[in-house]
């Protein structure tokens, strides 16, 4: 999920990620879920908002497709962001990306033939056009959890994974699997994987990834954090 963390707070630096992660479809199952999201310390923090994250296996356009949205509200809905992603089901390669912000069209990107193309707006409010030739294989900067759930998680497993963000440009996400731990969950409590990851040093956050299940936990750093659990009534 792309985290409302990664948007508005910065976070502890992280490992560098030594082997290439290539995530794979297969390991995400289809789910409806909502999270809250909070601040402050790790089980004692102020609720700021939700999270609202469903995926579907479906078909578009005579393919086998994944699709993702990551609705996100928070601050008495001064922060909206609704993240609607298309991606290869068996890769996880993006197909294309539709961001609304506070109700506004933000951000459209298609990717093909080596390429991405769209527009988006910027810090300034200006829009940008997008047309860049990608240096090969790339997945949307913008989806975290289900990208880093996708990939093969084992004790000690370190990758990257490059992306492309409207907003950064081209990079790359460090990922490392630091420990296993039981996490409480509104279903009963879960074996996880702790993942390590991010687009950068200044941003790692600590994910929480089912072993079993694949499923995105949470995730949390010292200046907030997000659970698995909460009331999405209204979003979509």
């Amino acid at each position: 999920m792309r985290q409302f963390s990664a948007a508005i707070l910065m976070f502890l630096a992280g490992p560098t990620a030594l082997a290439e992660g290539i995530p794979d479809g297969t390991k995400i199952r289809d789910d409806r879920a909502c999270y809250t999201i909070f601040s402050g310390a790790w089980g004692h923090g102020r609720k700021l908002g939700v999270t609202w994250q469903s995926i579907a296996h479906t078909r578009e356009g005579g393919r086998n497709v994944l699709d993702i949205v990551v609705h996100q509200k928070a601050n008495n809905d001064a922060f909206d962001m609704r993240d609607h992603f298309v991606l290869d089901d068996g890769t996880l390669l993006p197909i294309r990306l539709e961001t609304i912000r506070n109700g506004k069209p933000h951000a459209f990107l298609e990717y093909r033939n080596g390429r991405v193309t769209g527009w988006h707006f910027g810090k300034d409010a200006t829009r940008h056009d997008v047309d860049i030739s990608l240096p090969g294989p790339v997945w949307d900067g913008n989806l975290y959890g289900p990208t880093f759930a996708a990939l093969e998680l084992k004790a000690g497993g370190q990758f990257a994974v490059p992306f492309y963000q409207y907003d950064r440009g081209l990079g790359q996400f460090s990922v490392a699997v630091t420990a296993t731990e039981r996490v409480r969950t509104p279903e009963g409590n879960v074996d996880a994987w702790v993942v390590h990851a991010g687009p950068n040093p200044a941003e790692m956050l600590d994910y929480l990834i089912g072993r079993g299940s694949r499923r995105e936990l949470g995730y949390r750093a010292a200046e907030g954090y997000q659970l698995l659990g909460g009331d999405c009534t209204g979003i979509n």
